[in-house]
């Protein structure tokens, strides 16, 4: 009978759970062959070891690992929840790594509060961990930034085991925070801008991290906002100092890091040539995995590797870009990845070409004299891409690639160069000959040519006219159409007419923007945002864009590009003249608050001009309507007016002003209240701010009710409040619930009521 192969008999042992049995069935399946018995023991032992190569450490795999009482994790219950050492009072156990075991911990004394505890697993007392160990606390000792973990204390048990405590930090890792909170492209960079700020202050307290990755960088949200911290500086080199009296000998040929991001000179194994800017590596694969949601080497590839391959590859190979990465991914990973950053998955590659790309590939260069040389400058290049300014990130030069081809190819390069020459001082002998006696020709061609083309020209531009003339009289016909359709309420017509106007005259802004407004009449905002964006797009006057609300739909529907395009001409349009733009255009989207500031200031100036409408003034039915238009827009700019206090800070006006709004007569009157909960909030009044979102969860119940009763596909205040009012309930829903608001199915009938509308 032939005997199993290595690989199998060793997939087929890892089936038995008992370790006897396990044994018995290797002896069996080798045959009596020693070599064979020996190679599947040495596998199975290296995959009983906790210890993984890729997704953990190397250099903490280097520890000393032997425990007392059979497979070491006996000292461990040593420390059981309960326990005190010292003044602390063991929770739980929530971290374990090479030599060291992380609980949370209830401080007694001086003071009570949660911290982490680290302290080392008990058998491991070796001088090299005691020496690692307190290297780790000074370093991090040594550091005071609010996205680095706090160290608060030291000691030593009454098993003379030292132990440090730290801030706890109620995080969880990097990626897996950004794709559960499926942050887009600019908070997924804010956020990474502050871990590289975080790393230039450890840069410049002399330490060097040397393990980066994204489960040594947890996330957690403050005050509704992300907040990394970045720990385990348990390989953490010195620059110019020393951590410990105590002696750290880093082992010959080992590497320390984390392969999958380890920087081509850790993985050199010569750990007196690490520098700074094998951190700035890291980062860089860090930003790659956050960008793309894979790391640029596979880890089932490294895993696979042997030592040795697993050295070259990350010493030799280049990674494919950021963008090139995700244009190979299938259509489902591609759509998830997407959806996590909330991109569109036709956009997901091209989101990243060129600034990102380059930002990532020069921090991961193999020459680390071309990276970045401070974590700082990395920070700067990728807020300069947030603002839309040069990054000083460059691919490199073709002569700097040509050059590194051609010390590794000296022998083909010098061959056919001397061919190439052979070649080219024939070809140029030939074309100098021919040069004379094809000039003269070419001449008068050329002439000949140019008085034909400039006809040409002349009568394609006369032909275009005309038919661009027939076009805008088609054209202007079926928008009349559309809107008689509209009037009459025979929504399918109105809306062939509108579709029919865009295929006659596509680069026509009005024909987008009217029948953008009929979709966002009917409720449908996901294809009016579209159309919206296509009359920006082509070229929207702003004044018309503002006043038929684009700029809230655009930012409720997530057209991105299309509404910062509309906001920077809404705010050049506005230096030039402040009071020719309605500035209840400005209410979508993030507002600074100085901005914030002096428009509620120039409403403020509006409100003093104006009175509160009287029901005194009424006489007539003339009068009547007066004071009805007078109350909404009365109405309106309290409702602005409280906006613009809340954005500049000024809380306490901005809560008056709103509670003046919802107690104005006007059809938008209620939807103040998500303002409102996030006014209360900010100044203290967690009571008053979950009453107001009660009240604003009850006016979104009452109007999603009455719409899916009334089976329309929009509620009864005007459109435009509708969509505001939406962005605000769910800007509320994160600050004071602390979390977005899940779908409503509500929603989804109503669109499908507004297409039934459209479709007849």
């Amino acid at each position: 009978m032939a005997v199993a192969s290595e690989k199998s008999i060793f997939f087929d042992a890892l089936e038995f759970e008992s370790t006897a049995k396990r044994a018995a069935y290797v002896e069996h399946a080798c045959g009596g062959d020693v070599q064979l018995l020996t190679a599947v023991r040495a596998l199975l032992r290296e995959n009983d070891r906790e210890e993984n190569p890729v997704d953990n450490p190397v250099g903490a795999a280097m520890m000393p690992t032997a425990l007392p009482a059979g497979d070491g994790r006996a000292g461990a219950t040593r420390f059981a929840p309960g326990t005190l050492v010292g003044p602390y009072k063991l929770m739980e156990r929530i971290g374990e790594g090479g030599f060291g075991l992380v609980f949370v911990a209830q401080q007694q004394a001086p003071v009570r509060r949660r911290v982490a505890l680290k302290i080392i697993k008990p058998g491991m007392e070796s001088r090299e961990v005691l020496a690692r160990f307190e290297a780790e606390r000074q370093a991090i000792a040594l550091m005071d930034h609010p996205n680095i973990a706090r160290v608060f204390e030291a000691g030593v048990t009454e098993t003379a085991q030292p132990y440090f405590v730290m801030e706890l930090v109620r995080g969880v890792p990097l990626i897996e925070f950004c794709d559960h909170h499926q942050l887009n492209m600019s908070e997924r960079l804010e956020l990474f801008v502050t871990i590289c700020h975080a790393v230039q202050h450890a840069h410049q307290k002399g330490i060097i991290h040397r393990d980066l990755k994204p489960s040594n960088i947890l996330v957690t949200l403050q005050d509704g906002r992300p907040l990394a911290k970045v720990i385990d500086f348990g390989v953490a080199k010195a620059i110019g100092q020393s951590l410990t009296v105590k002696t750290i000998y880093t082992r010959f040929a080992s590497m320390v890091g984390t392969p999958a991001y380890m920087s081509p000179e850790q993985a050199a194994m010569s750990t007196d040539d690490i520098d700074t800017r094998s951190d700035i590596y890291s980062l860089g694969v860090l930003l790659y995995e956050v960008l793309t949601g894979a790391t640029p080497f596979a880890p089932d590839r490294l895993q696979s590797a042997g030592f040795d391959e697993l050295r070259r590859i990350i010493r030799e190979e280049d990674p494919p870009r950021p963008s090139t990465r995700l244009s190979t991914l299938n259509n489902e990973l591609a759509s998830t990845i997407a959806v996590n950053r909330r991109l569109d998955p036709a956009t997901l590659s091209s989101a990243m070409k060129r600034d990102l790309d380059w930002i990532v590939m020069k921090a991961m260069d193999k020459d680390r004299n071309r990276r970045y040389s401070t974590a700082g400058a990395m920070a700067e290049d990728v807020s300069r891409f947030l603002s839309d300014q040069p990054v000083d990130a460059r691919p490199p030069s073709t002569l700097y690639r040509f050059s590194k081809f051609a010390r590794r190819n000296k022998v083909v390069i010098s061959t056919a160069s001397l061919v190439a020459c052979a070649l080219m001082l024939g070809t140029a002998v030939s074309v100098w000959q021919a040069h004379a006696a094809i000039q003269e020709r070419d001449e008068k061609e050329v002439a000949l040519e140019e008085a034909r083309a400039a006809e040409q020209v002349a009568n394609a531009a006369r032909l275009e006219l005309e038919r661009f003339n027939d076009r805008l009289n088609s054209t202007t016909v079926l928008l009349a159409s559309g809107r008689a359709n509209a009037d009459a309420q025979r929504w399918p017509e109105a809306y062939q007419a509108y579709t029919k106007a865009t295929d006659v005259l596509p680069k026509y802004f009005l024909v987008w923007l009217e029948r953008g407004g009929l979709n966002a009449k009917l409720g449908r905002w996901n294809a009016a945002a579209a159309d919206y964006a296509q009359a920006v797009e082509i070229g929207c006057p702003i004044e018309q864009a503002e006043l038929s609300g684009v700029p809230q739909l655009l930012f409720f529907a997530g057209e991105t590009a299309a509404y910062e395009k509309l906001c920077e001409e809404l705010r050049r349009f506005g230096k030039n003249d402040p009071m020719a733009v309605m500035v209840r255009g400005q209410l979508a989207g993030e507002t600074t608050a100085p901005a914030a500031a002096e428009l509620a200031d120039r409403v403020e100036r509006m409100l003093a001009a104006i009175r509160r409408p009287d029901d005194s003034d009424v006489t007539h039915e003339s009068d009547r309507r007066r004071r009805k238009y007078a109350e909404m827009f009365y109405g309106v700019n309290l409702y602005v007016a409280g906006w613009a206090h809340l954005r500049a800070g000024n809380h306490q006006r901005a809560l008056q002003r709103l509670e003046e709004s919802n107690q104005a007569n006007w059809l938008g009157r209620g939807i103040a209240d998500p303002l409102l909960a996030i006014a209360h909030h900010r100044t203290g009044n967690a009571e008053g701010a979950v009453r107001s979102f009660e009240q604003s969860q009850a006016l979104l119940d009452r109007l999603l009710d009455e719409s899916v009763s009334q089976a329309k596909g929009v509620p009864s205040i005007p459109w435009i409040d509708w969509i505001e009012f939406l962005l605000h309930h769910r800007e509320a829903s994160i600050v004071v619930k602390g979390h977005t608001p899940a779908n409503d199915p509500r929603l989804r009938q109503m669109e499908r009521f507004a297409d039934e509308r459209v479709s007849g």
